[in-house]
This record gives C-alpha cells, sequence and structure tokens, in this order.
C-alpha cells in the first residue's frame, strides 16, 4: 500500500492471527505496542519465554529420524517443529543440515530443500526407506513380559 507504514500494517494485520488467550492480551496492550518491534518481542516475550524458545530451538537442533520412521514423516515432524518455533533465528541451510545431518552439503539449500519436498511427497518411497534397525549400541532391549518369561 502506498504511503502506509509497513508497522501500520502489520500492527493491523496481527490480531487477525490471534485467538483466545492471545487475542485478549494484545486488545489487552494494544496501546503499549506502538512499533511492530515492540509488539513482536512483547509476545514473544509473554508466549514464548526463554525456557519454552530454547526447548523447541533444542528439538529442532537435536532432530532425528525415529528408527520406524519413513522420511516423509520425518520431514513433516521437523517442519511441525519449525513451525512451532517460527522465531528460532535459525539460517536455511543450518536447518537442512540439521534435517539431513550433512548429507546435502554439495547443493544448494533451494537445491535440497526441493529434494527433501520431492522425497517428502513420493508415497512409493515410503516404505523403502523404513529403517529396520534401532539404534543402541547393539543391545537388544526387552520388553517386561519377555523377561518374565525368561
Amino acid at each position: 500500500m502506498l504511503g502506509v507504514p509497513r508497522d501500520a500494517i502489520l500492527l493491523r494485520l496481527f490480531p487477525f492471527s490471534l485467538l483466545g488467550r492471545a487475542k485478549q492480551w494484545f486488545y489487552t496492550i494494544k496501546e503499549k505496542n506502538t512499533t511492530w518491534a515492540l509488539c513482536s518481542t512483547n509476545f514473544l516475550a509473554k508466549f514464548f519465554p526463554m525456557g519454552k524458545t530454547n526447548a523447541l530451538r533444542g528439538k529442532i537442533t537435536s532432530f532425528q529420524q525415529q528408527h520406524d520412521e519413513s522420511v516423509p514423516e520425518a520431514w513433516e515432524r521437523f517442519q511441525d517443529y519449525i513451525l512451532k518455533c517460527s522465531h528460532h533465528g535459525m539460517e536455511s541451510w543450518l536447518l537442512m543440515q540439521t534435517f539431513y545431518h550433512g548429507a546435502f552439503l554439495s547443493l544448494t539449500i533451494s537445491q535440497a530443500t526441493a529434494l527433501v519436498e520431492k522425497m517428502a511427497s513420493n508415497q512409493g518411497w515410503n516404505e523403502e526407506r523404513i529403517q529396520t534397525h534401532k539404534r543402541g549400541g547393539g543391545m537388544h532391549q526387552l520388553k517386561e513380559v519377555d523377561m518374565l518369561s525368561a
């Protein structure tokens, strides 16, 4: 929009993205949120305190594909973590490296993202990629019933 400051647009549209307590919070302190930077800082402090943000970032940075999880399922779970902490502040290349532990280092970020998106959408590839062994240093894990019957 011509002549309308970016802050004004963001502050006007932001309440439409909120529900429940967050919307009530916004209208309660609307007068204090005079700039978008101030509003976003206040929102993150209220609904994503440092402990919560660090926990969510930890899920992203320590991401690993589960033993019985296909690549599309892992990609979906990884994307969910990113959405839950969209203010993670991590570069795209680091996110991709975290997801695939450096396997795509010869590709650009957009090439790696496109490849993972293509793999995740390819339904036939699903079953072939499920890992059949568990990580754990070669140790067998027994259920309680198995231990009792042994």
